[in-house]
């Protein structure tokens, strides 16, 4: 999965997977030079942003970054904007660089390790297709005490404060919303409305207010821009579940027209344009961006 294309909300459901001791053959061996971002857990963001000062990307208070060095394809980080320190750093490294038991040894060298956990792959039909081992470390020998906790899955290492993880609004007031009811609702509305409508449902994240929802069908994440106190864009995060044929019935049946308008080559997925006459939907790889485009 590309890192441009979730910014959020892929993160933290992969931040706190238990990693119970059933297997760990990770063994001591010598250190490789690494790209270690265990450091970085912690930083206050000017110190960050002095570090790390050019981000490819920005999406509210993360900070994506392609190709810092060699060896690592992109980085992400994010800050807990209550208290303005760094609480989450994700390094996808370039396939090739490191073998896993290298990264693995590296961390238990450094470490405490809390073990391995096996992970069953499924396709896009339910089957499953192979198992991954996510390995955990942290700086405590007990886990829940915690301030770094580290998991390495892959060619993916992921750096966390569990201590320090910004609270998330609640999105109970949005868990039977649709998309369309979400765009209908918001686009063009006005902020202070909008909070009281939906209290302590968004957060503002940099200027662009964000909520994740867990039971919704149709949406994990819902977000939205400003301009001049109004909503200038929404953008709605799919659920993983749904392939692009299921978004584009949903909006034709809804009598939108939908249009394939291009290929995103990062993503490697079709852009569509779904419209009504009054909002247009850039539509990409799970992720769609609502404009209005009429008279309300």
């Amino acid at each position: 999965m590309k890192q441009t294309k979730y910014l959020l909300l892929m993160l933290a459901a992969a931040l706190f997977a238990a990693c119970s001791s059933d297997d760990d053959d990770s063994g001591k061996k010598a250190a490789i030079t690494f790209d270690d971002y265990s450091s970085v857990i912690g930083m206050s963001y000017s110190s960050m942003i002095r570090q790390y000062p050019n981000p490819s990307m920005q999406f509210g208070d993360f900070y994506m970054y392609e190709n810092p060095t060699e060896k690592v394809e992109n980085m992400t980080i994010a800050v807990n904007s209550d208290n303005q320190t760094v609480y989450l750093v994700v390094e996808n490294l370039k396939e090739g660089a490191y073998k896993e038991e290298d990264i693995v040894a590296y961390f238990t060298n450094k470490f405490k390790s809390y073990g391995v956990e096996k992970i069953e792959e499924w396709d896009e039909d339910g089957n499953v297709i192979g198992e991954s081992k996510v390995y955990g470390f942290g700086n405590t020998e007990k886990k829940e005490n915690a301030t770094l906790l580290i998991s390495v899955q892959g060619n993916t290492v992921t750096y966390t404060n569990p201590q320090n993880y910004p609270d998330e609004p609640e999105g109970g007031a949005l868990d039977e919303m649709t998309p369309i009811e979400a765009v209908n609702a918001l686009i063009m509305g006005d902020l202070e409305e909008i909070e009281s409508d939906y209290p302590d449902t968004f957060s503002d994240m940099g200027g662009m207010y964000v909520c994740f929802m867990e039971d919704n069908p149709y949406l994990m994440g819902v977000a939205f821009t400003l301009d001049g106190g109004i909503v200038n864009s929404v953008i709605l995060l799919y659920n993983e579940d749904l392939s692009d044929e299921d978004i584009i019935n949903y909006y034709t049946e809804a009598g939108y027209t939908c249009q394939k308008t291009g290929y995103d080559e990062e993503e490697e997925a079709d852009i569509y344009t779904f419209t009504n006459g009054m909002f247009a939907i850039t539509y990409s790889g799970g992720r769609g961006v609502a404009v209005y485009i009429g008279e309300l």
